[in-house]
Order: C-alpha cells, then structure tokens, then sequence
C-alpha cells in the first residue's frame, strides 16, 4: 500500500514491546523496510498518586515511554531485528535521563538484567529513534548526547496541547546546533526514518 509507518501503543494489554509474540510484526516491518513509530498510553495510575495536576500526562507519559525502550533493549528486541527501526515520541521521554542507571544495573545485576539480551542496553540504544518533543534545549542536548542527529525526527504531538505551541522553536532556538543540524532534525532525518524519497516531497500544484 505505500505506507511507510505505523503507530503502535507502548504496551499491548499486559505485555510489554519485549514479547516475543510480537515477533512476527517486528519480522514484517523488517522485511517491508517501514518504521514503528511509538507513543506512550495507558498509563499506570500509581494507586491514584496520579490523579492530580494532570500527572498522568506529564508524569506518567515520560515514565511510559522509557519503561517501553527498555523492554525493547533488555529483551534482546534490537538483537534479534537489527534492521527494525523503532521512534519513541517525547523524545524518548525519561529514558536519557535514566540511560546510565539502566546500563549501570544491567552490569551490577545481571541476574535480574541480563536475562534476555547479550548488550547492556547503553551498548546498543543508538540504535532506537526519537522524536524532538522535549520542550527544552537542554533536554534535547541530552538526547542527543546518545543519539546521532539523524535518529532524531521532529516531533509535533499534533493535535495535543502538549505539543509545541510553535512547531519546531526547540530546534530552532538550541545555540549547539549548527544549520546543517536543523535541517536535519527538523526534516531530514524524517527522510530516513521513513524511507522517503526526498526528490518527491517539494509542493505540486492541485
């Protein structure tokens, strides 16, 4: 049909993108060379902690989205569909924060850890993707301190409100990114992502 990517949830039901029954559809987006793009749902209430202040969304969101790269990487996910290209919205959300944390456990308790992939998951995590949604400069500095510019797509969040109020101002307002890097971030790296054919993308008329 021409798609170049689908949507999927951080989870399905009670199991976490590390399943082996979605195998199958990790297989098929190899073979047909198109992207997942991942947004975090369904978050885990806390008991109620997380009634208040919109916390699911701002709280719970982040913590969604990293819980779903690391089941990816602790479970041997990237290992067995090296070819898989998998984009995590919000800037993978709390993920670069913990990154060090979750590869510093890996290491001091394999037993728990490294059950199901040869590689600490800060070994192989330049293999993921994200988009740009961070919100602040600092935070997509951080993201990209891991991750090479050409993994990072713009991320709009569109129609929500949590998305940028101005589309594209992180990138444009981040003093460490040269033009070339803006360019990247803000299209080409969708390009790839995607597996577009640049030459067909400039406006036609109707």
């Amino acid at each position: 049909m021409g798609i170049s990517g689908f949507e999927i949830g951080s989870h399905i039901g009670e199991k976490s993108l590390s399943d082996k029954d979605f195998d199958p559809l990790y297989k098929v987006c190899e073979d047909l060379n198109v992207a997942l793009f991942i947004h975090p749902w369904d978050m885990h209430m806390w008991d109620g902690r997380l009634q208040k202040y919109w916390m699911p969304w701002l709280v719970g969101m982040p913590s969604e989205t990293a819980q779903a790269i690391v089941s990816v990487l602790m479970g041997g996910v990237l290992e067995r569909f090296p070819k898989l290209r998998l984009c995590f919205a919000h800037g993978g959300g709390s993920y670069p924060q913990i990154r060090a944390r979750c590869g510093h456990g890996y290491r001091v308790r394999p037993d728990l850890c490294a059950m199901d992939s040869t590689l600490a998951p800060d070994h192989q995590d330049k293999l993921i993707w994200a988009d740009s949604l961070v919100h602040d400069p600092n935070a997509l500095q951080l993201l990209l301190s891991f991750l090479p510019k050409d993994q990072v797509c713009l991320g709009t969040d569109y129609p929500f409100p949590l998305g940028e109020l101005e589309v594209g101002k992180v990138i444009e307002d981040s003093p460490f990114l040269s033009d070339t890097d803006r360019d990247t971030l803000l299209w080409g790296s969708a390009v790839k992502l995607f597996n577009l054919d640049e030459n067909k993308l400039s406006n036609k008329p109707f």
